[in-house]
């Protein structure tokens, strides 16, 4: 269908996306050779269809998607130049086409996007290259050029094994110097913060301690948390030209991201990034707290949810591959990793109760993820203050989030419990099962028609603990809260109060009365979330048939 002397046959070639597409879905193995001729394929036909925005985003997309998932497979190169000219030519020049915003924006996008997914193959030199084409417009930090300088910089900038060569001590002291050359411009900020966590991830050639105390301090700062009666914002921010703003848009409205990316990658033994990072941390937790809430808590509480992703992500990467004598000295032990997540733990406790549903959230995701890195640590955490939410009599909405941080660690729980089991350790076990039983008897008592938070989080927390286990009631060779007696009255009771829930619901209208009305549309129970019927299933499914017949 495509013949590279007639442009136009591109079009022909767009029906065999979809049949390229159920290649990329497909659990068989496809060769390497057949990818690697269709991204040949794919770029031609991208590169030779200038201004035919349709075919360029859709062979984009496929072309990126090709990357996502054979990104470990494929060895090529892919030249840098073409993709700038191409982006420079449609989006920085008056282009009169036809095309809509809407069209225009996605195709802006899929260039950028394919950029990002493409620098992995940048060939050697590629680097010098780009930083030798945008260096001049960073010369001048007060033009609008410097803006559009630095944002090609971290679009197109490789970070690859191929370019390690390019960065060296001299060159990250040369960005900083440039960095600290614009005050007060949050775009400015958010884009340094990015490509300086690139070099940082990848570039372990150079000697981070000595930028440590510079880059800690600008970190702190690009929060703009406030100090005093100070709201904490720039007083005379430096603003952006809005093309180059909407041109060179973050995903994230903060430097969250890099900025947890940067310290998550700079931790490694006897480093004093450790040490930065503590202090960093006790200046911020204060405005965790609920009562410290405010137009800084979406940062963050980003802060937070990357930290721990990228934390989980470098501790799967050092698990997992193969690393080389040099690169293991860089590695986290067991030292490290407890002393990040005693760091974190302060985070979690101050967040846990905050008003924010988002930063509530991001605490019972980061708390299940610690747990199975360093559960000796953040098990007895959470036991803690779930304890604390049931005997407080003030603050009610504490027990909906305690549940929610239980029904996140479910799993962790019961695992932790195994291997506490195999190893002799009687007071872990003791703790971990007082958790859970006392968990799943309090649960029943947050079931509340009138409190539809706290009875769907009482519902997740059923569904988290049944899942994790095997059919219960089929043997009392378990602990006591599984055995067929004790599961027998809490089943009379769970049904007691489940029923009390559905007969107390209020109907979806006027007119629907009854029992149907709990399941008909405008109640919480089926609006809110899956987590009633998912409950039932599992919490049913999990019985044995005694107690199902029951």
């Amino acid at each position: 269908a495509w013949r590279p002397d007639d442009p136009d046959s591109a079009y022909a070639t767009l029906k065999w996306i979809s049949v390229f597409d159920l290649f990329i879905k497909a659990k068989s193995n496809v060769a390497p050779e057949d990818i690697h001729a269709l991204v040949e394929l794919g770029f031609g036909i991208f590169h030779a269809s200038q201004n035919k925005f349709v075919v360029q985003i859709k062979w984009g997309g496929l072309l990126i998607r090709l990357f996502k998932k054979h990104v470990e497979r494929l060895s090529l190169d892919v030249q840098w130049r073409p993709l700038y000219e191409t982006l420079i030519q449609t989006h920085f020049k008056r282009n009169m086409g036809p095309e809509g915003w809407k069209v225009r924006q996605q195709h802006f996008e899929t260039i950028t996007g394919l950029v990002r997914a493409s620098r992995t193959f940048f060939p050697e030199g590629a680097a010098a290259e780009i930083w030798l084409e945008f260096r001049p417009l960073l010369e001048n930090p007060w033009h609008n050029s410097a803006f559009e300088g630095v944002g090609f910089v971290r679009l197109f900038l490789p970070a690859n094994p191929r370019n390690q060569d390019h960065f060296t001590t001299d060159w990250i002291a040369q960005c900083l110097h440039i960095w600290d050359s614009v005050t007060n411009c949050n775009f400015w900020d958010i884009q340094w913060a990015a490509i300086i966590a690139r070099c940082i991830k990848n570039s372990r050639s150079i000697e981070w301690e000595k930028f440590l105390p510079l880059l800690f301090t600008r970190y702190l700062n690009m929060f703009e948390v406030p100090i005093s009666s100070g709201n904490g914002s720039y007083p005379f921010p430096v603003e952006v030209p809005r093309n180059t703003r909407f041109l060179f848009s973050s995903k994230t409205r903060s430097p969250s991201k890099a900025i947890a990316k940067s310290v998550v990658y700079l931790l490694k033994p006897k480093s004093l990034a450790l040490e930065q990072f503590e202090k960093l941390i006790n200046f911020l937790e204060q405005f965790y707290h609920p009562s410290n809430g405010g137009r800084w808590t979406y940062s963050l509480e980003r802060f937070l949810r990357y930290l721990v992703f990228y934390f989980e992500r470098r501790l799967q990467h050092e698990q997992f591959d193969t690393m080389d004598e040099k690169n293991e000295q860089f590695c986290l032990g067991k030292e490290e990793r407890a002393v990040f997540i005693k760091v974190v733990l302060k985070l979690l406790d101050r967040g846990q109760y905050s008003k924010d549903d988002s930063l509530a959230e991001t605490v019972s995701i980061a708390t299940s993820i610690l747990s199975y890195v360093e559960p000796s640590l953040v098990l007895p955490f959470v036991a803690t203050n779930f304890q604390l939410a049931l005997e407080t009599t003030t603050a009610t909405h504490q027990l909906k989030n305690a549940v929610t941080s239980v029904a996140f660690s479910g799993r962790a729980l019961l695992l932790s419990s195994l291997c506490s089991t195999q190893s002799g350790d009687s007071s872990m076990i003791d703790t971990l099962y007082d958790l859970i039983v006392t968990s799943l008897s309090n649960a029943l008592l947050g079931m509340d028609a009138n409190d539809p938070p706290k009875t769907v989080a009482t519902m997740q927390l059923i569904g988290s603990i049944f899942s994790n286990l095997a059919t219960v009631g089929v043997s009392d060779d378990v602990p006591a809260f599984l055995q067929t007696s004790s599961l027998s009255d809490w089943l009379d009771e769970f049904f007691c109060r489940l029923f009390s829930v559905l007969q107390n619901l209020e109907s979806s209208s006027a007119i629907a009365e009854g029992y149907q009305t709990s399941i008909m549309p405008g109640t919480f129970l089926v609006e809110d979330s899956p987590h009633y019927f998912c409950m039932l299933e599992i919490a049913l499914g999990k019985l044995s048939k005694t107690l199902f017949n029951q």
